[in-house]
């Protein structure tokens, strides 16, 4: 029983890196290569699991080569474009400039049921509405409002508009964070001090943000 829990630990553990090394992606993002990997590290994972016999490296070994090879690709992809679209293929319109393309949904196999519930995902629900619609290389789609269904932004009516950064995190589940996106480090003194003007408890506190005018957003644990 304990060599068995050893070995789901360990097989856990290489899988958890190995996902890393191929960066982060949700499962709709992936590309069909990166799905193929994932699909087949978690085959050859399991293996193990149900033969207590087979030896761990006979599991560990395919799965090292996998990611090699992903990342591999990876780099190629990143070099050539010409490998790139073999391995990923490329984006294509089904609207173009308001008209459908039928023969490009016949391409790829997709009925008008699956574009009309894509739509509506992007919170289209009239595709009369539509000046361009593309379907990305992972399979979901990218869209494009007609200029008179776009909503207005402050360049449109010429107004100025102060930018004002992005909030950072500053507590989280009662902890406080120094360091949440590995570039903007703060000292423990500088979070004591929002701390103090929000006159709170880091223990209290389910999130504080800041943003860059010391503006905070504070949103308090519920009592239990």
């Amino acid at each position: 029983m304990a060599i068995n829990f050893i070995r789901a630990i360990i097989i856990y553990v290489v899988i958890i890196i190995a996902v890393r090394l191929m960066g982060k992606r949700q499962v709709g993002e992936l590309k069909p290569h990166e799905l193929v990997i994932t699909i087949l590290i978690s085959a050859i994972a399991v293996i193990p699991l149900e033969e207590n016999s087979m030896p761990l490296a006979n599991c560990l070994v395919p799965i090292l080569l996998f990611v090699s090879l992903e990342i591999i690709m990876s780099v190629i992809s990143m070099k050539s474009l010409w490998f790139r679209n073999l391995l990923q293929g490329r984006p294509i319109f089904i609207i173009r400039q308001g008209k459908l393309d039928q023969k490009k949904l016949k391409q790829l196999r997709l009925t008008m049921d699956d574009v009309v519930d894509a739509l509506r995902q992007k919170d289209i629900f009239d595709i009369s509405q539509v000046e361009d619609a593309v379907i990305e290389t992972n399979g979901s789609i990218s869209v494009l409002p007609k200029a008179e269904y776009q909503p207005i932004t402050a360049s449109d009516i010429n107004l100025s508009v102060k930018e004002k950064g992005m909030p950072v995190a500053i507590v989280i589940d009662g902890k406080p964070v120094n360091e949440y996106f590995n570039e903007y480090k703060l000292k423990d003194s500088e979070i004591e001090l929002v701390l103090q003007t929000v006159n709170r408890d880091a223990k209290r506190i389910m999130l504080l943000t800041i943003d860059d005018d010391g503006n905070t957003y504070l949103i308090e644990k519920e009592k239990q």
